[in-house]
């Protein structure tokens, strides 16, 4: 900053407090709200760790690497498969180490770590939930390497039966079944700063897994009949399905209210469902899964049906599946579809996947989101990647808000602002940061705004002064809770640099009446005048002759000059009556005037926004309500002052606005 200026900043603090959601336009810039996650899958090392047995600083990098790709792609959230076999991806005293870690089950990484807690943190550094996926029923898998003695098929034999394809899957009608799982939950949400509990499509396995023949639970069964249950063996296979998740999602609750329970099942509830899906898989008679139950009865806080087809698939279509599902969340739970239109680079597949996004937003635009299959399909995928940067996913996002798990809105941060040659530090301190997750920092150059989510460990940033011709207006920091609560506007800037009288060697005014400003007046100077012409000098020239035998001015006659290029010059006390040589009485006018005539030439851009700053700044300061801002002309019938070029924009209520916008 020059020698010659200061600078006069204002905080405005605002207290917007929405009490629940609405489709009300906000009064103030808000910013975008849309669930975007990927599935990072373990099993098969299908996405991470790229093989089993690499070293621990390998799966450091590869896991390093994939949540850059999320962050930097404006990503929120990631699904992490912690438990793909009844193992773990995590210290734990109930199962197993993953084979998919170490090559063998039961090994822990060497040198140690503990793999989910690393991604939970290097998640969180970067502004991304992670949300923990399991396999309820899964007990070995065909490439999950030999069973060892430390897996649960061992240990636990009477829960788990041998499936045909090579199968192990656990008895989901047992009590010790349920019980197991339940505590293995428990243990992960306990421990572990998650953000939420995900399942997806695998609950009694798909008829496929046992050569087509029936689920082998005839023990199960037979007890089930023999303690008089009344029953059908389908029902029953459900309704234990069904107690396990409503079980799960009362316990999750118990235990940290703000960790979300996710389900992704089989797109498709049951064929007929709606009309026009004829035939197909019937997850519900075949999986014994009422996916439909859990998102009516509200035992979820987040429902991703696999839509794995494209839109114009009949009978299987994305957007009518989709608004089938949308009309049976009764509950209003969140609805954020899992998308997977192929790993292919062309340009038919980005385009289908750009227009599924699109199509979520127009049937839930209030809560809108989605999840990719899976994560490698889109960062091994450098056309969708640049496909998503360059449209959907430009700009940042905030996981939406659940109002049924939290609705109290956290407090605004305080905020502080210090130039620094060509750029903005802004720095903000909290009074309770331990909830916070996210920070959103507003930014206004001329008049449009802009937004940047920061993840909760940061508390300064530095920004531009000037972006093009427009100088920094103003600035807001929100703070976002766990469960995506926005807290109120933290404080808005607006500064102004001001070249005092020194800096154009202003002459010692003369006495004249003084006044109270009650409104502002916008005048031109009258001179043609660009930015290759010396202002201060000019400002001075015209000073000299005001305060000549011509005129006889006690002093230069407005309060503020702004040249071309948007520098804001002092002129007389504001707090003196101006010397116009109007007809109008300028008593009680605060005078700006901008250098130049505009009925001749056009207003540069940056002289239009250090007006709309200038006359904010005044407006707050001398406290005078900006419905006042008027223009010479407005005062007087025989000027063309300001001139058309100008006046347009005070006419337009254009000026009004954008202050208004400021100030308030």
């Amino acid at each position: 900053m020059q020698k010659f200026c200061y600078v006069a900043m204002i905080l405005l603090a605002c207290a917007c407090m929405p009490a629940k959601k609405t489709t009300k336009i906000a009064s103030h810039p808000k910013a975008t709200a849309e669930f975007r996650a990927a599935w990072v899958a373990t099993v098969a090392n299908i996405n991470w760790p790229s093989r089993p047995g690499l070293t621990t600083a390998q799966q450091q990098e590869e896991a390093i690497r994939l949540l850059n790709f999320l962050a930097d792609h404006n990503f929120n959230a990631v699904i992490f498969q912690v438990r793909p076999q009844a193992d773990a991806l995590y210290q734990s005293s109930l199962e197993p180490w993953s084979y998919y870690l170490t090559g063998r089950q039961g090994q822990a990484p060497a040198p140690f770590y503990d793999p989910l807690a690393f991604w939970v943190e290097e998640a969180h550094k970067r502004g991304l939930e992670l949300h923990v996926w399991l396999n309820p029923y899964r007990a070995h898998h065909v490439a999950g390497g030999e069973v060892t003695d430390s897996s649960v098929v061992k240990k636990m034999p009477s829960l788990v039966v041998h499936l045909k394809e090579g199968y192990w899957w656990f008895d989901p009608a047992k009590k010790g079944t349920q019980d197991h799982a339940a505590a293995v939950v428990h243990d992960i949400v306990s421990r572990y700063d998650i953000d939420g509990v995900h399942f997806d499509d695998y609950f009694y396995p798909y008829p496929s897994y046992n050569g087509g023949e029936d689920f082998p639970d005839k023990d199960s069964w037979a007890a089930y009949q023999q303690s008089g249950g009344k029953l059908s063996r389908a029902d029953w296979r459900r309704h234990a399905v069904n107690i396990f998740i409503k079980r799960l999602y009362k316990e999750i609750k118990a235990t940290k209210k703000h960790v979300k329970f996710g389900l992704s099942p089989f797109g498709v509830w049951r064929p007929g469902y709606p009309s026009s899906t004829v035939g197909g898989f019937d997850q519900y008679a075949d999986l014994y899964a009422d996916a439909r139950l859990w998102l009516n009865k509200g035992w979820i806080d987040y429902f991703s049906p696999q839509l794995y087809w494209p839109i114009n698939r009949i009978p299987v279509s994305f957007p009518v599946l989709l608004g089938w599902w949308q009309r049976e969340n009764t509950q209003q739970r969140h609805l954020w579809p899992g998308i997977s239109v192929g790993r292919d680079t062309g340009r038919l597949s980005q385009q289908e996947t750009m227009s599924q996004i699109m199509i979520t937003r127009g049937i839930m635009p209030d809560d809108m989101g989605v999840i990719h299959w899976h994560v490698s399909s889109v960062a091994n995928n450098p056309n969708m990647a640049q496909a998503l940067l360059n449209g959907p996913y430009q700009q940042g996002a905030l996981v939406p808000p659940s109002p049924w798990l939290n609705n109290t809105l956290p407090a605004a941060p305080a905020v502080s602002m210090e130039e620094q040659a060509d750029s903005v530090r802004i720095s903000w301190e909290h009074p309770d940061a331990e909830p916070v997750f996210r920070w959103v920092v507003y930014y206004k150059y001329g008049s449009r705004w802009a937004y940047t989510i920061y993840p909760k460990d940061t508390r300064a940033i530095a920004i531009p002064a000037k972006s093009g011709p427009y100088k920094l207006a103003a600035a807001a920091v929100t703070a976002v809770g766990r469960t995506g609560n926005e807290s109120p506007f933290a404080a808005k800037l607006l500064e102004v640099a001001i070249v005092p009288r020194s800096g154009w060697n202003a002459n010692t005014p003369g006495p004249y009446r003084s006044q109270q400003p009650v409104r502002i007046t916008i005048h031109h100077e009258g001179t043609r005048f660009d930015s290759t012409q010396d202002a201060p000098k000019h400002i001075r020239n015209v000073q000299v002759w005001g305060m000549g035998k011509d005129r006889n001015w006690a002093d230069i006659p407005y309060h503020f000059l702004i040249a071309p290029d948007g520098t804001i010059y002092e002129g007389r006390n504001v707090f003196t009556a101006g010397e116009t040589a109007t007809e109008y009485d300028p008593q009680g006018h605060l005078l700006i005037t901008c250098m130049g005539n505009f009925e001749e030439q056009a207003v540069d851009p940056r002289q239009l926004d250090a007006l709309v700053r200038l006359t904010a700044y005044a407006c707050r300061k001398y406290n005078i309500p900006y419905s006042t801002i008027a223009s010479h002309k407005d005062h007087s019938t025989q000027t063309v002052c300001p001139g058309k070029n100008l006046y347009q924009y005070i006419r337009s209520g254009y000026i009004t606005e954008q202050v208004k916008s400021l100030v308030e």
